[in-house]
């Protein structure tokens, strides 16, 4: 049964339609994100219950969220570190290297999430006061804090599931990861409002809801590898370290980790920009859309874990001309998908913000944003994919200077009119646009001129 399953997994890599087999990889991926989208939106509309008519709440843990994403953002790097890793290697046929890869990768995550958990318990205000402006209340960021300490413990675990779901991925077993993100979502609607409103532990419960929730996340995924039904068996031991493996994931995953945290540069900044020049109610707004913004990026991560699984395993299988046909097929499709769901979001917008909040400026605040960036979201699409590709032959770095020419030209463009011009918050927005349209024409150079000259190479 499993040489059969492998047989038509091959079948399907090397030869299948590429819409179909894109829609193979990425739509357990787009399930598993959606589910942790659903997570978002539940702490989200929890943590707004604590007061229905302040902006503090939400200002105050909207402030931590960059840095909950850069946390992710870690995770997001080792995982797709060990997918290309993984799949490169599959298709080379190199099945006995592939075994103390999920060790390795454990064992970074371990060096890496231990300190970063201790560090917020040691240094919970400082982190809050670096965060945050003038402007926020002192109880919005006393509700940062709680929630701070809630959800610290849950960065190991976020993490080392991660991991474990990278090789899965890499596998084409990303239905399994998908059920542990529906474990981890399922667990938190029932802990958060438990922890908050009954146990009364209120923002930190919050928290701490989904540290607990990811702990059994975890717990389900170690276990289904430990069970030997994935092709490559996950062995946690200090005695499989090896210094090469870990390099080639750390040359895949640091990238992913540069290009995930380059949004979140872009929020982080503008949180500090906000909170100093800016009223709590306009923090109120600006964080309201950058978490239900996350519907637009669910498909733009899907299916570029899905672009890096098809790749790198064709590139490792030297397909070449496959690999050229998926690029050209996958740009597409993900714009359009994009465009789409940016033209629903939009006309639905007002209605979605007035869920969470009774605050009027604020949804009409939230709304106009959206009107003015969510199409914009459809060219950062295509930047990922492009990423992707890179990610999935082994030159990364590409990638990287696309998405962070985003960072530059929104930066930049938000420091001049903020700075010099004093414009107001609408031209924030516009400069979102800016960096989001301007970036894509270095994407589609460097991917014209790689694709050009593409030969193959053995990735260990």
């Amino acid at each position: 049964m499993k040489t059969q399953k492998n047989i038509s997994m091959a079948e399907r890599m090397f030869e299948a339609p590429i819409i179909s087999t894109l829609l193979f990889f990425a739509f357990p991926i787009m399930i598993s994100y959606f589910v942790n989208y659903v997570y978002l939106l539940g702490d989200t509309y929890f943590i707004s219950l604590v007061n229905p008519h302040s902006s503090a709440p939400l200002s105050g843990t909207g402030l931590l969220y960059p840095l909950e994403l850069s946390f992710e953002a870690i995770a997001a790097g080792l995982a797709t570190g060990l997918s290309a890793t993984t799949g490169r290697l599959i298709g080379e046929g190199k099945l006995d290297k592939c075994k103390c890869l999920g060790a390795n990768g454990l064992i970074l995550g371990l060096i890496i999430s231990v300190p970063v958990t201790i560090l917020c318990y040691a240094c919970g205000p400082e982190i809050i006061n670096l965060l945050s402006g003038s402007a926020l209340s002192s109880e919005a960021a006393n509700y940062a804090l709680e929630y701070l300490y809630g959800i610290a413990p849950g960065i190991i675990f976020m993490i080392l599931s991660q991991i474990i779901g990278g090789v899965l991925v890499g596998q084409g077993l990303a239905s399994v990861t998908t059920k542990g993100f529906m474990i981890m979502t399922i667990l938190n609607f029932v802990l958060d409002p438990l922890l908050m409103f009954v146990f009364k532990l209120g923002v930190f419960g919050a928290g701490l809801g989904t540290s607990i929730s990811l702990f059994f996340s975890f717990v389900y995924v170690f276990v289904y590898t430990l069970k030997g039904k994935s092709v490559i068996p996950i062995k946690f031991s200090f005695s499989f370290a090896d210094k090469s493996i870990m390099s080639q994931i750390l040359s895949i995953g640091l990238p992913q980790l540069l290009m995930t945290v380059s949004m979140y540069i872009i929020s982080g900044v503008y949180n500090k920009i906000i909170t100093v020049y800016y009223s709590q109610d306009i923090m109120n707004s600006w964080t309201l859309v950058g978490r239900i913004d996350q519907i637009l990026f669910i498909p733009i991560i899907a299916i570029s874990s899905a672009t890096i699984v098809l790749i790198s395993q064709n590139f490792g299988h030297n397909n070449i001309e496959r690999i050229k046909k998926a690029m050209n097929t996958n740009i597409k499709f993900v714009f359009g998908l994009c465009f789409a769901l940016a033209l629903l979001y939009m006309l639905s917008s007002y209605w979605i913000f007035s869920i969470f909040t009774d605050i009027s400026d604020v949804i009409d605040l939230a709304n106009k944003q959206v009107l003015i960036t969510a199409l914009s979201t459809c060219f950062v699409a295509i930047n990922w994919v492009v990423a992707a590709f890179f990610q999935a032959i082994g030159k990364p770095l590409p990638g990287v200077i696309v998405l962070y020419s985003r960072v530059v030209i929104t930066l930049g463009c938000a420091f001049l009119t903020q700075y010099v011009f004093h414009g107001n918050i609408y031209s924030i927005f516009i400069c979102v646009v800016a960096g989001n349209v301007l970036s894509t024409p270095f994407a589609f150079v460097w991917l014209h001129k790689q694709l050009k000259n593409l030969s193959f190479k053995s990735v260990l």
